[in-house]
């Protein structure tokens, strides 16, 4: 049991910190959208699941091919490393329509940032519960955020924030 422990916290630590990061983020830099998690509490896992999908907490991750796979015309050969490029197929116009735009009121359910099937976050309940309370805190007691300077985490894996400036928090 101690090794699934190391694993979930591990695993789950810094994809947490740059979701709520993103979320602060996003919200900041799209205050229409944050005003109708506002005006609408029921938006908060839409909301959370199109931060997910608009800005992946996990750039990539790797899998090895167990067999020959043709994906459009193209033959992945059994036992080629493979990179599983989340925020890529998040934004795939053939799935997602306007793809680059940040909308609460799409609910992407779908999106890749939890990975799927056997392959899935094991800690993406615990996840959705920590966003969703913290979605819907800011959506109670902050009106509107203003944003400062942005420093990036410099990362191959993660998209996360290192500082984020909040200059102005309205309170409701």
């Amino acid at each position: 049991a101690g090794h699934i422990i190391h694993q979930y916290l591990g695993a789950g630590v810094d994809t947490t910190i740059a979701a709520i990061g993103n979320i602060v983020a996003l919200f900041g830099r799209h205050p229409e959208q944050f005003k109708l998690v506002r005006e609408k509490p029921e938006l908060v896992p839409a909301a959370f699941a199109e931060v997910l999908r608009y800005w992946a907490p996990v750039h990539i991750w790797g899998r090895k091919a167990t067999r020959d796979v043709e994906i459009e015309g193209v033959v992945i050969p059994a036992g080629a490393q493979v990179g599983i490029l989340f925020g890529a197929g998040n934004r795939d116009p053939r799935h997602y329509e306007n793809p680059d735009s940040f909308d609460v009121l799409r609910n992407p359910v779908d999106h890749l940032s939890f990975g799927y099937g056997p392959h899935g976050c094991a800690g993406q309940g615990l996840a959705k519960l920590e966003a969703h309370a913290i979605i819907e805190a800011l959506a109670r007691r902050v009106e509107s955020l203003t944003l400062g300077d942005e420093v990036r985490e410099p990362s191959n894996i993660t998209r996360s924030i290192e500082r984020l400036e909040v200059v102005k928090v309205s309170a409701a």
